[in-house]
């Protein structure tokens, strides 16, 4: 009989998550005796309230969800697919917006559900009080930025930078602003369990973790038919937009600890930064070990060829 396991995405199916989702539909999870199902974000319940009251068994989020969350010590950090940020602020170059410190008195745009703690640090590496910026939270932020509701929008390199230019703001008229610039980058997508399956399921975390390896690894080198399932799951997107977005994901993916390491490592770093952007934006953070939020065991018992870089 198959174990039935619920991941909760971060978003809407596409190719941010089609390792996940190819171990789903092409059939691996069921060779391992895993009946997965991939459910997309609900708005009315983020994905750690989802994890920690059990509405769903995983979730892809990111460290800064992680810590931010209700119950962090109840948490734990298994594998990140993107290994640096994949977040970019854009202005219209003629708002007179030279550094996000000219945010202030302004209006972002931000995705709902508490996803803004690097946009904060951001500004206060910048050297502006995040306050003095309003947050205004909304699904669509390339629509806030494009009429005019906000100055400054938060965006993914890989889907709503794309989908700005497809509605007709080009790169060429606005100005990017990237965490990194300014120290304040954070991971962005990773795969959290609750802590109380450590030990009790164990062989079931070591399954699930060596899947979407699994599933990452069929993604990266039949490209094809990753790019076939998003086409079947999300045909409201252009192939080009599909494509586009995985080349995104493969060189996210072969970048940061992952170059040392190996593919999806959960370095604990990731979490260390995390809670530093905490402590200084919020001027606390949990008392959390970062190497034992990041569960590195079924990561490092995977098969070398699930890690390997071959296709970067």
């Amino acid at each position: 009989m198959s174990r039935e396991v619920r991941l909760r995405l971060l978003w809407h199916p596409q190719a941010q998550f089609v390792g996940y989702l190819l171990a789903q539909h092409s059939g691996l999870a069921r060779k391992r005796g895993i009946a997965l199902t991939c459910e997309p974000i609900d708005f009315s319940q983020g994905g750690m309230a989802a994890l920690l009251e059990g509405a769903c068994d995983l979730a892809i989020a990111s460290p800064a969800h992680l810590v931010e969350s209700a119950a962090p010590e109840r948490l734990a950090f298994l594998m990140a697919v993107q290994q640096s940020s994949p977040l970019v602020y854009p202005v219209r170059r003629n708002a007179g917006i030279a550094s996000p410190a000219d945010l202030a008195g302004r209006t972002a745009a931000v995705w709902p559900g508490g996803e803004d703690l690097e946009f904060r640090w951001m500004l206060r590496k910048a050297g502006l009080d995040p306050a003095r910026v309003t947050r205004l939270p909304t699904a669509d932020t390339v629509a806030a930025l494009i009429d005019g509701k906000a100055d400054c929008a938060q965006m993914t390199v890989y889907h709503e930078l794309h989908e700005m230019e497809h509605r007709g703001l080009p790169l060429s008229e606005v100005t990017l602003f990237q965490p990194a610039d300014y120290g304040a980058a954070l991971l962005k997508d990773g795969l959290i369990a609750r802590r109380d399956w450590i030990g009790p399921e164990d062989a079931l975390l070591q399954d699930l973790v060596e899947l979407f390896l699994e599933g990452w690894q069929l993604a990266f080198h039949d490209p094809e038919q990753a790019v076939a399932l998003c086409r079947k799951l999300r045909p409201d997107m252009s192939d080009a937009h599909h494509r586009t977005q995985l080349g995104h994901m493969r060189d996210l993916a072969a970048s940061g600890p992952a170059l040392e390491q190996g593919f999806a490592v959960p370095d604990p770093d990731h979490v260390r930064r995390a809670l530093a952007a905490m402590e200084e934006v919020d001027g606390h953070a949990p008392a959390l070990d970062p190497a034992q939020v990041a569960v590195t065991r079924y990561w490092a018992a995977a098969p070398a060829v699930l890690k390997a870089m071959t296709w970067a």
